[in-house]
């Protein structure tokens, strides 16, 4: 009587281990790639980052707080300061401003720098809380 033979299983192992090590490279791959697209490790830039930089290339997000008093509108255009305490920086934009954006508001301006000046496409402001923590 003969034994029966055990099937052979080191082909499916193998391709369990060469599929897993894919996917593990594909992973580590795209992380690397997303790190390494400039802005990628943080959402937003401040005024101060934006000042110290010398070249930048492509859209930017700078959050900051518009200073009181210096908004200036003419039609659609719209001029305003964003510091975030340390420095300004003057932004410009063409885009309609939205309904809660006023001086002091948070403010997300994206765009472009264009010497000393931001060049906004979209600016976005954070709506004022109705509620505020007990004193």
């Amino acid at each position: 009587m003969e034994q029966p033979q055990t099937p052979y299983v080191a082909p499916r192992r193998t391709r369990f281990i060469v599929g897993a090590v894919v996917i593990a490279v594909v992973l580590v791959g795209l992380v690397v790639w997303a790190m390494a697209r400039p802005g990628a490790a943080s959402m937003y830039m401040t005024p101060t980052e934006v000042g110290d930089m010398v070249l930048l290339d492509g859209e930017i997000r700078m959050s900051g707080t518009v200073v009181p008093g210096s908004i200036e509108t003419t039609g659609l255009a719209t001029s305003f300061l964003v510091t975030d305490g340390t420095s300004e920086v003057p932004v410009t934009t063409d885009s309609p401003m939205p309904d809660a954006f006023m001086d002091s508001s948070e403010v997300v301006a994206i765009g472009s720098l264009d010497g000393d000046s931001f060049v906004a496409t979209r600016v976005l402001a954070k709506c004022p809380s109705k509620f505020k923590a007990k004193a």
